[in-house]
């Protein structure tokens, strides 16, 4: 197998976007704790974001995508709103 390329600037662009959607919808359910929250804890680098896969006609394709070890968007988003929830020391009970 060759050598996976280096990310382009725009996969780079493509996956912020992407993390800062997760990011959004996120803060959306964090907020449901505390409204006054600005901000979410979130331990996956941006580069975390992208998924390898070698293909036909035998190259690597770059997809972004949730963070290994997550089975959908949703779990990811509940792992980040956890994290965010236990890294400001809040309780994790509803106003």
């Amino acid at each position: 197998m060759d050598e996976r390329p280096l990310p382009t600037e725009r996969d780079l662009r493509d996956a912020a976007k992407f993390r800062e959607r997760i990011h959004q919808e996120a803060l959306n359910r964090v907020r449901r704790f505390d409204p006054d929250v600005t901000d979410v804890y979130d331990p996956h680098p941006v580069d975390a974001y992208f998924e390898w896969k070698w293909d036909y006609p035998g190259a690597w394709y770059l997809y972004v995508s949730v963070p290994e070890g997550y089975k959908s968007r949703d779990a990811l988003v509940n792992a980040i709103v956890r994290a965010t929830i236990d890294h400001m020391g809040q309780p994790r009970k509803p106003h």
